[in-house]
C-alpha cells in the first residue's frame, strides 16, 4: 500500500475499532456490522498491507508486533487530521488577498497534476484567497520569502539559509543525455567513459547544486549554461551538447514512436537525484495564511 485510498482509510478505522474494543465480537455493536464482515475487512487490510496484524481464535484476540505499530500509526494519522481540521476551523472567515507561490524550476506533468490537486483543496478550504503562481530564479524566491513578498517557494533544498524553513517534497531522477546528431548518439555505452565525455561540450545549470550532482557535472566540459529544464532541452536537441535532464521530461523524446531524438548515456552510472523542497519564512507576516497552505501541501504529500 503506497497511497491511501478512501477504502484503505475505512479498513484502518475498522481495525482501530476492533483493537479498542478488544476483539471482533465486541466491535460488532460499535461498527454495526457482523463479525464475519469485520473478519473480511481485517483480512483485506492484512492483504493490502502484506502484514499479519492480529491473532484471533480460541486463545482470544491479540495484536502482532506489526499490528501494534499499525495501530500507533493510525493514532498519529488521526491526530494529524484533527490538527488540520482545527487549523481550518480557526481561520478567519475574511481570509483573503493573494497567496503567492514561486517555483524555481519547470515542473513535469506528474508534479503539475499533484500541484493541481493541492490548489483544488486550497480553493475549497479558503475560497477567498487569490492564488498567484509563477517561476523565478532561486535567489529571487529566497529574497521574496524573507521580505514577505511571497508566501511559499518550491525550489531545491540543498542550499538552506537562515530565516527559512524547508520541507522536502520531491526527488526526481536526472540522467545524462545527448540528442540525434550528436557524435555519441549512436555510440555504444560500452565505448563511452569519462575521458570521452569530457571531450565534448556540455551544458551546466549555472547555479550550485547538491554534492551528487556536482560530482557528475565535474566529469563534463562546460560550454553552455541553462538552469531551466526547457531551455536545457533546446540546447540538447541541437545535437551540439551533452547535458542532464529529468527522466520525465526526456522520456517522450527518448521513446519517440518513429525515431528517438534523445538517448540516455549509461543511465546506471551517469545520473543523480534532483530534490525539491517546499520553503517558507520561519516567522512570516501572514502566519495563518502561510500555515494553512503549508499544512495542506504537507497533507497532500501522503495522499
Amino acid at each position: 500500500m503506497h497511497n491511501l485510498t478512501q477504502y484503505d482509510l475505512k479498513l484502518l478505522q475498522v481495525f482501530r475499532t476492533v483493537v479498542e474494543c478488544g476483539g471482533f465480537t465486541a466491535a460488532e455493536t460499535s461498527l454495526n456490522i457482523t463479525r464475519s464482515t469485520i473478519s473480511i475487512h481485517i483480512a483485506n487490510l492484512e492483504q493490502r498491507l502484506k502484514l499479519r496484524l492480529c491473532h484471533r481464535g480460541r486463545q482470544g484476540f491479540a495484536l502482532t508486533r506489526e499490528g501494534q505499530q499499525i495501530y500507533n500509526g493510525i493514532l498519529q494519522l488521526s491526530e494529524a487530521q484533527q490538527h488540520f481540521s482545527r487549523l481550518v476551523a480557526s481561520l478567519d472567515n475574511q481570509l483573503s488577498g493573494e497567496l503567492v507561490m514561486l517555483s524555481s524550476d519547470q515542473l513535469p506533468p506528474s508534479r503539475l497534476s499533484w500541484l493541481a490537486k493541492v490548489i483544488d483543496q486550497l480553493a475549497e478550504v479558503a475560497p477567498e484567497l487569490e492564488l498567484c503562481l509563477d517561476t523565478a530564479p532561486l535567489q529571487h524566491i529566497e529574497l521574496a520569502l524573507l521580505r514577505d513578498e511571497a508566501h511559499l517557494g518550491l525550489m531545491p533544498g540543498y542550499r538552506q539559509i537562515d530565516g527559512l524553513s524547508y520541507q522536502p517534497l520531491f526527488s526526481t531522477p536526472i540522467y545524462l543525455c545527448c540528442a540525434q546528431g550528436h557524435p555519441l548518439f549512436d555510440r555504444s555505452d560500452a565505448d563511452i567513459d569519462d575521458a570521452l565525455l569530457a571531450s565534448y561540450p556540455a551544458i551546466y545549470p549555472g547555479v550550485d547544486i547538491d554534492p551528487a550532482g556536482r560530482a557528475q557535472l565535474q566529469k563534463l566540459t562546460p560550454k553552455a549554461k541553462a538552469y531551466q529544464f526547457d531551455t536545457r532541452l533546446a540546447l540538447l536537441l541541437s545535437g551540439r551538447y551533452l547535458g542532464y535532464l529529468p527522466e520525465e521530461l526526456a522520456r517522450p523524446y527518448q521513446q519517440a514512436a518513429q525515431a528517438p531524438r534523445l538517448r540516455f548515456i549509461k543511465p546506471k552510472l551517469y545520473h543523480y537525484a534532483f530534490r525539491q523542497s517546499l520553503v517558507r519564512k520561519q516567522n512570516p507576516k501572514e502566519q495563518t495564511k502561510v500555515q494553512l497552505a503549508f499544512e495542506l501541501f504537507h497533507a497532500m504529500m501522503d495522499s
